[in-house]
């Protein structure tokens, strides 16, 4: 669990002008090779991510019914999430993992989900996504070219700071970097933070500079990319449940036939399974940081997480302006399935 380090970066460049390279090598589905195709990712090695990808090759490969034949670029060896996304929608790869924050350039109003406190359990999350969000959603990426096949997860966001941050108060002023979303700038602003958009890729170099002291992230990229060790603070906020998505050209999806289809639904797996691997590895990497005192770690107390929790509307509210769109639609189908999810755990409660 180091930070990065120049040699680190220089293989990583390496690795991506290799896979750009055999990329180019790889049979193009396009071209009537209708058994190969490209899996795009940027999951770190080693993570639940990456091995949730080796697994789906692996099922594939031993199928003995089908010729399905992946090509895994799952270590964004093909670029980044935002230019792989577009070769996706255009068929030249044809599958992927991405987060939100790239989604949002081509459906921006999947933004939504990241508007804070939404959210209080992953059940909770599992309902509203499932039962209501994904047929809202269908339109809106298959008016992109692109379906969804299934939905991942990093797990809660919390904050980070070189100085703790368990009271909104100590934003005030306080340079932080904010995710590339609508929903992290628009959150920040609300709490009146000094609001900084640098790319994830110098954020661990904002913090030895000062340039940023604090910021918002997973837990287990917060420990594994040495942000912990830059800013040692970090207060469970959990206000942000960070979900990405599985995104298949539709074009070539819908080529595909009934057998191939349930195959590859099949080789994904469960979020159950990924879920529970990415919750095992951060709670082993944090117990390590906290042992090891690489880290503080501050849980706010009820007063505490309230006055977090009051700025929440009207960021949510903002955010609907902002988005335009089908925003207000898919906002009053969260409200609809946030009420059915009260609902149904108040029954079972009787």
């Amino acid at each position: 669990m180091r930070p990065m380090s120049s040699a680190h970066a220089c293989l990583i460049g390496l690795a991506a002008a290799l896979g750009l390279l055999l990329a180019a090598c790889t049979p193009d589905p396009a071209s009537g090779d209708a058994t190969a195709f490209r899996v795009t990712g940027s999951s770190p090695p080693g993570t639940p991510w990456a091995l949730q990808w080796h697994r789906f090759a692996e099922t594939l490969a031993a199928d003995e019914r089908l010729a399905l034949e992946p090509a895994l670029y799952i270590h964004a060896q093909l670029g980044d999430p935002e230019r792989t996304l577009q070769s996706v929608r255009r068929g030249r790869i044809q599958m992927g993992g991405f987060p939100l924050s790239a989604v949002a350039g081509l459906v921006p109003e999947v933004a939504l989900l990241h508007a804070p406190f939404l959210f209080e359990s992953e059940a909770q999350v599992d309902h509203v996504i499932d039962e209501h969000l994904q047929a809202a959603f269908e339109p809106l990426f298959a008016a992109q070219g692109l379906k969804i096949l299934n939905w991942t997860e990093a797990g809660w966001l919390h904050l980070f700071g070189q100085k703790p941050l368990s009271h909104p108060a100590a934003l005030a002023g306080y340079p932080v970097r904010s995710q590339p979303t609508l929903g992290s700038r628009v959150w920040f602003s609300a709490l009146a933070a000094d609001v900084r958009p640098i790319p994830y890729g110098d954020l661990l170099s904002s913090l030895q500079t000062g340039l940023v002291r604090g910021g918002d992230s997973n837990t287990l990229m917060y420990l594994a990319a040495g942000l912990v060790d830059e800013a040692p603070e970090l207060t469970l906020t959990a206000h942000v449940f960070e979900v990405g998505v599985i995104l298949v050209n539709l074009a070539w999806w819908t080529e595909r036939s009934a057998d191939e289809q349930a195959a590859i639904r099949e080789a994904l797996g469960t979020r159950t399974r990924l879920r529970a691997e990415v919750a095992a590895q951060t709670d082993a990497a944090l117990a390590a940081a906290v042992a090891s005192g690489r880290v503080s770690v501050h849980r706010p107390d009820e007063a505490e997480r309230a006055a977090w929790q009051e700025r929440a509307p009207a960021v949510r509210a903002r955010l609907v302006r902002e988005i335009g769109g089908d925003a207000e639609r898919i906002d009053a189908e969260l409200t609809r399935a946030l009420s059915a999810w009260e609902a149904l755990t108040t029954s079972r409660n009787l």
